[in-house]
């Protein structure tokens, strides 16, 4: 078996099997904003959170910037670390534009349960969280490693492994062990995040992170200079 399907196994593993809800019953789906994912969960705030998406600056701003990353992609961690900063400053600040931040999650579980995290935490951490997973990427992303465990001690060894990781980090974002397990116990989160990646191969065919979309229009390129010369032909 390949490295990648073994990662691939692992995942559909996380995916498909590993999320329980409990027996409370569920919520009515609340209504949400046109070309977003609607989501049903037995949490009020969860539901709320996840039937949205997460917009940086002013959601009336004339320019929409979305961006599809995964946050174990090493490309998406230098784009926050470098290339976001520009884009606030002089864009998403100024009121000029908004971004639109979207998962596209990875066929991996450290992708599908840091990005889970992600979406479990209030709005205004959401960032900081996202944040701290990008920073630490190459601490807590041990796909070798993982593979290593997969082959000497199997999947349900392998996921632990995942999760344990994932929360270790949590951790040093403020969020307590009870609340990482509880999130990742929650089925409807990696539903919600397969529904997004879903959406963003059917209507803009993304198949790589960063992706950016400037005004509706995919761009070959995600470096700053790129999205200023798309940005400043919008109206034109």
């Amino acid at each position: 078996m390949t490295r990648k399907n073994v990662l691939l196994v692992i995942a559909i593993a996380v995916i498909g099997g590993g999320f329980y809800m409990t027996s409370i019953t569920q919520k009515a789906p609340v209504q949400v904003k046109e070309d977003t994912v609607q989501v049903q969960s037995n949490d009020a705030d969860l539901v709320d959170f996840l039937n949205y998406d997460i917009i940086i600056g002013d959601e009336d701003a004339p320019i929409e910037i979305i961006e599809y990353a995964a946050i174990t992609c090493p490309h998406c961690a230098h784009f926050h670390a470098d290339v976001h900063p520009v884009l606030k400053e002089k864009y998403l600040d100024t009121g000029k534009a908004k971004l639109v931040y979207r998962n596209f999650v990875f066929d991996n579980p450290f992708d599908v349960y840091a990005a889970s995290i992600t979406r479990c935490v209030s709005e205004e951490n959401f960032l900081p969280t996202l944040e701290v997973y990008f920073e630490n990427q190459p601490d807590w992303n041990r796909l070798a490693e993982l593979k290593l465990i997969y082959d000497r001690d199997g999947r349900e060894a392998a996921i632990n492994f995942a999760k344990a990781e994932v929360t270790r980090v949590a951790a040093s974002a403020g969020i307590s062990p009870d609340d990482a397990k509880k999130c990742l116990d929650n089925k409807e989160v990696v539903n919600y995040l397969l529904k997004v990646r879903g959406k963003a191969v059917e209507k803009y065919q993304v198949n790589s992170t960063p992706t950016v979309i400037v005004d509706g229009k995919m761009l070959d390129r995600n470096d700053i200079a790129s999205i200023e010369k798309a940005i400043e032909a919008v109206g034109k």
